[in-house]
């Protein structure tokens, strides 16, 4: 099937999925709160909505490359623990174990290789390659502040990854890539600013594990990387201020809300990119959408600039 089928049909999939996800939400109180809005009863897992998208696109796709199926078997692992975690709260280890024991399966299944910029391409330590999916994963699900940011920080972390991919001239790795683009692109019709559903950490584990999947099978993780520098930063800070990895509930806010815009927690010990984002002056939250979706945009251009002299 053509490529373009896979792509236009995960889109598809995705926006159609939606309105019956959203309503089910709805209908089993599967919801929280937009502070931003004072919205109550807001269906908190759209990233179901994406999950079943970049699925759909990557099933058509593996038809033409096997490796894709073990792709498509992480990436579901992966979407599955976060999905799991929104409806029934599961245990933050868990959540880090499951994408290490995906990434293993990976290696163990695929013959992977990594290249790094001007040192050439190794076989042997390709086990760093998929140490991704974890750091991908966690990292992804740790900086998802405002609505929309987060598929459409994906959609174009995607499109680097698919130019540089086209740039390299391997096709296949580019049309894997723009199927994590439309299937981000699916829940960025749903998440956008009035958010009528959140992702969850069903949509930031798989859309960060789907990614990070690609970037290891298709040999692009220093691109990935450089293209999520803003991800990495984040949950770099988040870690060493609360000395670990600790759920939501466990850490103090490193920001609080006030009269609708958003100020450093100074209370708090806790570092991260927003906090640094409204450490001089506090912005509302389209404010912050446009600083982050900035800094995204800068960053995958770095990553094809770094492509390039691979």
């Amino acid at each position: 099937m053509s490529p373009i089928v896979a792509l236009i049909v995960s889109f598809v999939a995705g926006v159609a999925v939606g309105p019956l996800w959203i309503a089910y939400q709805r209908r089993r109180g599967i919801t929280s709160v937009d502070v931003f809005k004072n919205r109550r009863d807001v269906p908190k897992a759209g990233g179901l909505i994406a999950m079943v998208a970049g699925l759909i696109g990557l099933w058509i796709l593996a038809s033409g490359d096997g490796r894709l199926y073990y792709a498509l078997v992480v990436a579901a692992i992966i979407g599955a623990v976060g999905l799991l975690d929104d409806l029934y709260d599961i245990n933050e280890g868990v959540r880090v174990a499951v994408p290490l024991l995906a990434a293993a399966f990976l290696y163990a299944t695929v013959k992977l290789r990594m290249t790094l910029p001007f040192m050439g391409t190794f076989y042997s330590p390709s086990w760093l390659a998929v140490l991704s999916i974890p750091v991908m994963t966690n990292a992804f699900n740790m900086l998802d502040p405002v609505n929309g940011f987060l598929p459409l920080s994906n959609a174009i972390i995607g499109s680097s990854l698919a130019l540089s991919a086209f740039l390299a001239g391997n096709y296949e790795a580019m049309y894997a890539f723009l199927v994590h683009t439309a299937a981000s692109l699916s829940l960025f019709v749903y998440n956008k600013y009035p958010a009528k559903t959140f992702n969850g950490n069903v949509g930031s584990y798989f859309l960060g594990g789907e990614i990070a999947v690609l970037a290891a099978v298709y040999d692009m993780v220093p691109q990935l990387v450089f293209a999520s520098m803003p991800y990495i930063v984040n949950g770099i800070l988040i870690i060493f201020s609360a000395r670990g990895i600790r759920g939501r509930s466990r850490i103090d806010r490193p920001t609080v809300l006030k009269n609708g815009t958003v100020e450093q927690n100074c209370d708090s010990k806790i570092l991260s990119l927003v906090r640094l984002i409204v450490s001089e002056d506090p912005l509302d939250e389209y404010g912050i959408f446009k600083r982050l979706t900035f800094l995204v945009a800068l960053s995958s251009l770095l990553s094809i600039a770094i492509s390039m002299t691979i």
